[in-house]
């Protein structure tokens, strides 16, 4: 088993933003949350305290007067105190309500980021893997590369139709039976005359056959008829891959 040193990155990036989201969108709002209860908490409390203090005044002063009073004061205490208790409860139940949405929403936010971090570094990855196999490709300098592609050019002609083949050759007009091969290397007046000779071979309806270079294409052809192109070049097949990667 070996160390994959992308997959220890990105878990260290996932565990950081983790951190960090954390302690943004949770422990902040927790503290301040718990601190605004604390002080709803002492201001009851003090009001309480405030009313225990009247109410022992007002005890004192009908005392002799009513002897009942007692009795009030008491009922006035035991009913604060169970307001007291209600509304503590409500806001703690409230707190711990406020609590688990926040985590909720972190928690949401944290795998949406790390998804589109994950993506985001899968198709970095892969364009990278492209970008390295297009370079050694290009290194790759083999003699007459380029025309080990014409089997596979025939093969795809030799499958369609006669209707494709007359839709690919296009309508009556100056065009018609035109072809212009494009290769990624100069093929040569020998290979020239190959490719000629076999593509008439295939098609008796071509009238000219033009060639051209484009180094872009790494390696292979590419056909160019009136109405169709035809292309056979590892570019395309790196392009190919990259998309059926990335999907």
């Amino acid at each position: 088993m070996s160390f994959s040193w992308s997959t220890f990155a990105l878990q260290a990036i996932n565990f950081l933003v983790l951190v960090w989201l954390l302690r943004r969108f949770l422990l902040k709002p927790v503290q301040a949350i718990v601190a605004r209860r604390k002080g709803e908490i002492s201001r009851a409390l003090a009001e309480a305290t405030a009313a225990r203090e009247q109410a022992e005044a007002s005890r004192k002063d009908f005392e002799l007067r009513q002897g009942g009073i007692e009795a009030e004061r008491q009922h006035i205490i035991e009913k604060a105190r169970i307001d007291l208790e209600s509304e503590h409860s409500k806001m703690l139940e409230a707190a711990r309500a406020d609590v688990e949405n926040i985590k909720s929403a972190a928690l949401k936010q944290i795998n949406e980021e790390r998804d589109a971090a994950a993506r985001e570094v899968f198709e970095c990855s892969v364009q990278m893997a492209i970008r390295l196999s297009e370079t050694l490709l290009r290194d790759l300098k083999l003699p007459h590369l380029d025309d080990l592609f014409l089997p596979r050019v025939l093969d795809h002609i030799d499958g369609l139709s006669s209707h494709e083949r007359a839709a690919m050759l296009g309508r009556d007009g100056r065009d018609r039976g035109r072809l212009a091969v494009t290769t990624a290397h100069a093929l040569g007046p020998e290979l020239e005359r190959k490719w000629e000779a076999v593509l008439h071979e295939r098609i008796s309806e071509l009238k000219e056959i033009s060639f051209a270079t484009d180094e872009g294409l790494i390696a292979g052809a590419e056909l160019r008829f009136p109405n169709a192109v035809l292309r056979f070049s590892w570019r395309d097949s790196l392009a190919a891959a990259q998309r059926e990667l990335i999907s």
